[in-house]
């Protein structure tokens, strides 16, 4: 008896790391396949609307990635996030509309999000749960009436337009991008900054930061009780998140060359939330998925009825949270360790 409980054992030992060199390979092939289809895609999709669809993706998945690192890292759920796009956004529109260079712009963005950030999280992280996120829901309402208030900063419901598109110098060379008809050149700008967001998630996940943050989410009494300072981890992710929020809002408002608070709503912020659900919150490929197939998904229903669209929203969460509690990335990658239990 002895012997076969040792043998069973070292069966499942090996088994383990069999199954997670599978899952490793299965995520380098479809890591790769997403980047070839993503450098490729807007010499499929040729179309204006097509490519329009493709930038709004590629933004999507810098503002998705950033929410993961609050609800997939740390089991934070911020129902504000697209209040922070706001913020950065009308930052980089005004500060580039006064005559400063775009990377000046963008500075502005990440420094006025991140400070707002900063603001809102040091008393919001006091609290736990669903308190939590109650309070950034309410805040993310709060500045929206404020952009609309505001009406000499942002021109209030009536929004902010002739935003300069982006305009670089580089090597000498100038080159603005404008993206009222030619939009390949600032999809692969947006997507440049997509990669470089979705590769900060994947090295801050393996960090030590990443991991006192997966610490707080499993139990975060616990996690304080080893010596991890809870508080301050996540006043800093959520710091961070704003911070790459506001730089989706730069890249959105110089795209758009006009925004206004109805840009940056509550439902902006459900979609989000439920973009990254979908995807699988915690995953690599989660926050590619969930904006793909919801961003495509909405542009699809909004032709038909925009009403339609939010409902539909609401139906994809009921789904996700009854058949797909890991999202689709999640699904795929217990796919994988049941087929290997299947085969062994």
């Amino acid at each position: 008896m002895r012997v076969a409980s040792r043998a069973e054992g070292r069966v499942e030992a090996s088994a383990a790391p069999a199954t997670h060199r599978t899952q490793a390979v299965l995520g380098w092939v479809l890591g790769l396949g997403a980047a070839a289809l993503a450098l490729a895609a807007p010499h499929i999709f040729t179309g204006i609307a097509a490519r329009h669809l493709l930038v709004l993706i590629a933004i999507n998945i810098v503002l998705v990635a950033s929410l993961d690192l609050l609800i997939g890292g740390a089991g934070l759920l911020s129902l504000g996030h697209a209040a922070f796009m706001g913020i950065g956004a009308y930052a980089s529109a005004l500060v580039v509309k006064s005559g400063q260079p775009f990377p000046v712009g963008l500075l502005a963005a990440v420094l006025a999000a991140a400070l707002a950030g900063l603001i809102i999280g040091l008393p919001a992280l006091r609290l736990k749960g669903h308190y939590f996120s109650v309070v950034t829901f309410i805040v993310g309402i709060i500045v929206t009436i404020l952009m609309t208030n505001m009406v000499d900063l942002t021109r209030g419901p009536m929004g902010l337009t002739g935003i300069p598109f982006v305009k670089l110098e580089v090597f000498g060379l100038e080159h603005t991008f404008k993206t009222i008809v030619f939009k390949v050149g600032y999809y692969y700008f947006v997507l440049a900054f997509a990669a470089l967001v979705l590769l900060l998630r994947w090295r801050v996940g393996r960090s030590r930061f990443g991991r006192a943050l997966t610490a707080i989410k499993g139990d975060e009494n616990l996690a304080e009780s080893v010596g991890i300072a809870t508080y301050r981890v996540k006043v800093t992710a959520f710091a961070v998140a704003a911070a790459v929020a506001g730089v989706a809002g730069s890249l959105y408002a110089h795209y758009a060359a006009f925004i206004s608070p109805d840009s940056f709503t509550f439902v902006h912020s459900f979609d989000l939330f439920v973009m990254n659900l979908l995807g699988g919150a915690g995953t690599v490929l989660g926050p590619i998925v969930g904006p793909v197939f919801l961003t495509a998904l909405t542009a699809g229903l909004k032709g038909l009825s925009p009403a339609l669209a939010q409902v539909m929203h609401g139906v994809v969460l009921i789904v996700v949270i009854v058949v797909l509690p890991t999202g689709i990335a999640g699904g795929l990658k217990r796919l994988v360790a049941a087929l290997e239990d299947r085969r062994r």
